[in-house]
């Protein structure tokens, strides 16, 4: 989760991020609260982006994920939507944000390519933006993935899939 400052001195808005382990394909969306009723939303919206099923997911342990915390037999909306798609559910030990490395890294290059250049005045037109900027990271190649884009891999996969 990225927190950013507000739309010029107005509140807070969070960035939620996915990221395949595999292909490194990415999915942001921005929300202006931080709550499990958003996590749900964009769980939801990376069902429909994604094009393959999702096994699992991997969180730090917020608030907005999970109630571990708070309660032991309490689970939070997002859990609950996991449980329901048969999702597993993968928690980071707690203050380790160097096991959601993947997502830190991109936040980091969201802030140089996209957030250190763009403004917008509202929630919807930075989501407007952000969708370009995720089109131009996911067609951006990479080294770690031999100089070949998110896009490239995962069509290169899903016709491997299709084949067999």
């Amino acid at each position: 989760m990225l927190k950013r400052q507000g739309f010029k001195g107005r509140k807070a808005f969070y960035q939620w991020t996915a990221i395949d382990e595999c292909t490194r394909m990415r999915f942001v969306y921005g929300f202006e609260e931080h709550t499990p009723e958003n996590s749900t939303k964009f769980l939801k919206m990376l069902l429909k982006e994604f094009p393959f099923k999702i096994k699992t997911v991997q969180t730090d342990n917020g608030r907005e994920f999970t109630y571990k915390y708070q309660s032991s037999e309490v689970k939070s909306p997002f859990e609950i939507e996991l449980n329901k798609l048969g999702i597993n559910h993968k928690l980071i030990p707690p203050r380790t944000p160097w096991h959601n490395g993947k997502v830190e890294r991109s936040h980091r290059n969201d802030q140089r390519y996209f957030y250190d250049w763009e403004t917008f005045k509202n929630i919807e037109e930075l989501n407007t933006k952000l969708k370009g900027h995720l089109e131009w990271s996911n067609n951006k190649t990479m080294r770690t993935l031999e100089y070949k884009s998110p896009m490239q891999l995962l069509s290169e996969k899903l016709e491997l899939k299709s084949i067999h």
